[in-house]
């Protein structure tokens, strides 16, 4: 049975007001789908299966930044201007600048 089959006939039966229709098309609609999920699983390990650990990292790995975005970003960070409020009941001492 088809995916949009089995919904609608969930929806027929919900419509039809009859528990038992409700309960067998509901379970038929899960079962589509757990099996349409199990059969993608089973193609993506049977893919990997002879594949090294190190092709699998390769393909999961994140793309390194390179040196001028990472001192883009750094820059970024000087930039940004943060204000803290002390909520203590003693003042914060503000530093000095040393020229």
């Amino acid at each position: 049975m088809s995916n949009n089959a089995s919904v609608q006939d969930l929806i027929n039966a919900i419509d039809s007001g009859s528990s038992t229709d409700i309960d067998n098309a509901f379970n038929a609609t899960m079962a589509d789908k757990i099996s349409t999920n199990i059969d993608a699983l089973r193609q993506d390990y049977a893919q990997n299966m002879f594949k090294s650990s190190q092709e699998i990292t390769d393909e999961l790995s994140v793309e390194e930044p390179n040196e001028t975005e990472i001192q883009d970003n750094i820059e970024l960070e000087e930039n940004v201007e943060v204000e803290v409020q002390d909520t203590a009941d003693t003042p914060i001492e503000k530093p000095t600048e040393e020229n």
